[in-house]
């Protein structure tokens, strides 16, 4: 296979061709590439920011120990703020799409005082690890929305499953010669790198995401309107939206269980016997080894006890309180407070 002396012109060839801020992301105890980063970065006149602990305490080690020598000069993320971003260089610590780390915290917005721009470049010089695909391509997604040039492993950028790649889309073009090009399949990023690629060939190419109205109609096409768009559901045979609340609701009913508790009071307000509870999806004992549905009528009643006239005459009061005392009854004895209805019938 290739060696770690042939990815070095190839890396410096790319940030020296970069017109704005280049931040390229690896494994921190890949001391050898991180020096490769860092030497590529210096050869092409930019000053070197090491960003994540990890990456500052390997260089720092490797540096100590004498495993690494002639590391180029590195400057502070304050000292950064000062240079102009066509000269700066950043390594940073993230490469496998990890949340706190430097690359997903600069994908979400700044991290120590630094922020990505349009124009900016990011590359990925490492592999991703199979399980962590979800993170990465997040981090991605987040930088193309930013306008910022993101390089991965892949660099066909197109070849992905499902998405033709750079030839056979300029191929199409050819023979279909398109006056207008709107991408409408793919990921963030696929739809950025088609429209550039329209665009080098002096097609007008618009990149539309979803809920984007757009108007053909002149000699430009322009945004005109934006709508609310978001996933439908079948269910049943009615469609819900997803945020409407009703799947929300079943998955945490699923996640907790359900408690329905229920009492009769007579016409003045007094409680007819105790209220009684009826589970579903959870536990019969818990740490008491007593029945969950015993400990919970137990506590519920006594709490009832405890309550005066205004109280039993509110039923926002009884609903809201019933409804407190059964989920921390639950979670005194299973670790978890369900989801709880409660049902209150008046005699008069």
């Amino acid at each position: 296979g290739r060696s770690e002396a042939t990815v070095g012109p190839e890396i410096e060839k790319l940030v020296s061709s970069a017109e704005g801020m280049v931040v390229a992301t690896t494994f921190a105890s890949n001391v050898a590439r991180v020096k490769t980063l860092a030497e590529a970065g210096a050869r092409a006149g930019r000053s070197i920011v090491l960003l994540g602990r990890a990456m500052n305490r390997m260089v720092e080690a490797s540096i100590q120990t004498g495993v690494m020598t002639d590391f180029p000069p590195v400057i502070s993320p304050e000292n950064a703020r000062a240079i102009p971003r066509e000269n700066l260089m950043l390594l940073v610590t993230g490469s496998q799409g990890e949340r706190r780390a430097a690359s997903a915290q600069l994908a979400r917005g700044k991290y120590q005082g630094i922020e990505l721009k349009e124009g900016d470049l990011f590359l990925f010089s490492s592999k991703t690890i199979p399980g962590n695909e979800r993170g990465v391509i997040s981090i991605i997604n987040q930088f193309s929305e930013k306008g910022v040039d993101v390089v991965d492993d892949s660099s066909g950028l197109y070849h992905v499953s499902g998405h033709a790649n750079r030839p056979d889309l300029e191929t199409l073009h050819d023979i279909v010669k398109p006056q207008v090009l709107i991408p409408m399949h793919g990921e963030h990023r696929h739809l950025r790198e088609h429209v550039k690629i329209a665009d080098a060939k002096g097609i007008t190419g618009v990149l539309a995401v979803n809920g984007m109205m757009i108007d053909l109609s002149g000699n430009k096409p322009k945004v005109v309107e934006h709508v609310d768009t978001g996933r439908m559901y079948l269910d049943g045979s009615v469609q819900v939206g997803a945020l409407d609340g009703v799947v929300r609701d079943r998955i945490r009913m699923a996640l907790n269980g359900h408690a329905t508790v229920t009492m009769i009071l007579d016409a003045d307000d007094e409680p007819l016997g105790e209220p009684w509870v009826d589970l579903m999806g959870l536990p019969e004992t818990g740490r008491s080894n007593a029945p969950l549905v015993d400990v919970l009528e137990q506590d519920l009643s006594q709490w009832l006890n405890r309550q005066k006239a205004v109280t039993l005459r509110d039923d926002d009061k009884l609903n809201d309180g019933l409804k407190k005392v059964a989920r921390q009854s639950a979670q005194n004895e299973i670790g978890k407070k369900p989801e709880v209805t409660v049902v209150v019938s008046r005699l008069n």
